[in-house]
């Protein structure tokens, strides 16, 4: 059973990123989501929808670390590589 991600990057057509859970396709949404990609919502393999209102709550909880959009470990791995 495969959860298909439907995103498109700045400009972009549509595509679809494939995951095997409900929690590596959400996964998967936020880091796209933290990449500045449009998440449009998560197929589940049913045929049912995770559209973006309930990807925005899981991206802006925090529930995955470091993928919160001002989030300060994005910011300190900046700094880190920076100094580099």
């Amino acid at each position: 059973m495969m959860w298909h991600v439907v995103f498109a990057e700045r400009g972009g057509l549509p595509q679809s990123r494939a995951a095997r859970s409900r929690d590596s396709a959400i996964r998967v949404a936020c880091e796209l989501l933290s990449q500045s990609c449009d998440v449009r919502r998560i197929i589940e393999p049913n045929g049912s929808f995770i559209e973006r209102p309930e990807l925005d709550e899981h991206f802006d909880g925090g529930r995955f670390p470091g993928l919160r959009r001002h989030g300060s470990s994005i910011v300190g791995e900046a700094s880190v590589t920076a100094r580099a």
